[in-house]
């Protein structure tokens, strides 16, 4: 009994390595398989134009680093355009790594849902990829060259999902996230903006020259290459889809205090010190936050209240004191601080009501944790609101 099981491994082991040794087991060639690493969707008319950076496996023996290419290709679906990428290219598009998703201006204006439902659908995007609104066309910012990565969707990628000890200033939203916001009873969601900023780079070789037939070290007249760099502190806000405001990049930093915690972020504060003009950089070490709803003759109140713990890390002149690191906050710099984030808070809350984007949830709020009354307020929640903020600043004592 034990010799026929033997011999069943043994014809079931040898029949795995004849079909190892003679087939792939249908495994797609690296060679003909795009990685691709970004989409950007822009609208042409009736038409999607959508834009794929891959990743080009060319690293050698002297060179490992990857080249990247940009494709794009047009159709009335965002789908058959990725499909039609792969049939110009040759390249089979593979998606799973794919992080990240921006939509250009045009998309945002009409309706970003008609985009991203159907990267929340496929099972080819996972639904944690970051979405981003360009400033202008979406495919400019994988053609930008920037300097800081060889693959421009990846220096993106590091502004948006910033490690522990960068400042969190920035408010990324997934696939998911927009997604179920936009279904949500508030109907209102949010994306970070991104702007190009344009740098100078002188080239080296150029310098050199430049230097040698001059005898001197001067880069004066030397050749440079345009750079960019990309700023995603400003909010877009979103109301059923469409782009209805802004947030700029304080009051954005001010929305992510209200939602989550900022350590280890700073901001300026300035102040007036016996009649000379002084600015404290503040950072925060640890915040938190609590919010909640009430309700007085037919109002809805928001109560919200920030406790952060901070100190300062520099500041533009020096006082009689000497060095600012672990010095006690003055009590000039935390007044100022506080009226400062209240008045960003309170400026979030007003364009709220102008462009009826419920960016503070409180029609979630409500739905929630008020259910009883939700059909009383659901109409009139946001332009009903008030707002009471406290926000409590303090350092080392």
């Amino acid at each position: 009994m034990r010799s026929h099981k033997n011999k069943i491994w043994l014809l079931l082991f040898v029949f795995v390595l004849v079909i190892f040794l003679t087939n792939d087991f249908g495994l797609i060639d690296i060679e003909k398989t795009a990685i691709i690493t970004a989409i950007a969707v822009d609208t042409d008319g009736e038409e999607y134009t959508v834009t794929a950076q891959i990743a080009v496996p060319e690293a050698t023996d002297t060179n490992t680093e990857n080249q990247k290419a940009v494709v794009s290709a047009s159709a009335s679906t965002i789908g058959y355009a990725i499909k039609k990428i792969g049939n110009l290219s040759g390249w089979f598009p593979k998606l799973s790594f794919c992080n990240l998703v921006i939509i250009g201006k045009e998309i945002g204006e009409q309706n970003a849902i008609n985009v991203l439902d159907y990267f929340a659908k496929t099972l080819r995007v996972q639904d944690s990829a970051v979405v981003v609104l360009a400033e202008n066309k979406a495919q400019e910012l994988l053609e930008k060259a920037s300097p800081l990565d060889n693959i421009s969707s990846f220096a993106l990628q590091k502004i948006l999902l910033k490690n522990t000890g960068l400042d969190n200033n920035v408010s990324a939203v997934d696939v998911r996230t927009f997604c179920k916001d936009y279904y949500s009873e508030t109907q209102s969601s949010h994306l970070p903006l991104v702007k190009i900023i344009e740098q100078q780079e002188v080239s080296k070789d150029s310098a050199k020259g430049v230097a040698s037939q001059s005898g001197q070290d001067n880069t004066d007249g030397a050749n440079t290459k345009g750079n960019s760099l990309f700023d995603a502190t400003t909010t877009a806000l979103f109301y059923r889809g469409v782009k209805v405001g802004e947030l700029t990049e304080m009051e954005t930093l001010a929305f992510i205090m209200l939602d989550k915690n900022v350590a280890e972020t700073t901001f300026e504060v300035p102040i007036t010190e016996n009649g000379t003009e002084c600015v404290y950089l503040v950072t925060v070490i640890n915040g938190s936050s609590k919010k909640s709803l009430s309700f007085e003759n037919g109002y809805v109140n928001y109560n919200a209240e920030i406790n952060l713990y901070c100190k300062i890390s520099d500041q533009n002149r020096q006082t009689i004191d000497g060095s600012t690191l672990n010095k006690k906050l003055p009590e000039t710099v935390t007044e100022t601080a506080e009226e400062i984030i209240t008045g960003k808070i309170y400026s979030i809350v007003e364009k709220s009501k102008e462009c009826s984007c419920d960016i503070l949830a409180v029609k979630e709020m409500l739905y929630r944790f008020h259910h009883d009354k939700y059909e009383l307020y659901k109409d009139t929640a946001l332009n009903n609101l008030v707002a009471n903020i406290k926000i409590n600043v303090y350092g080392q004592k």
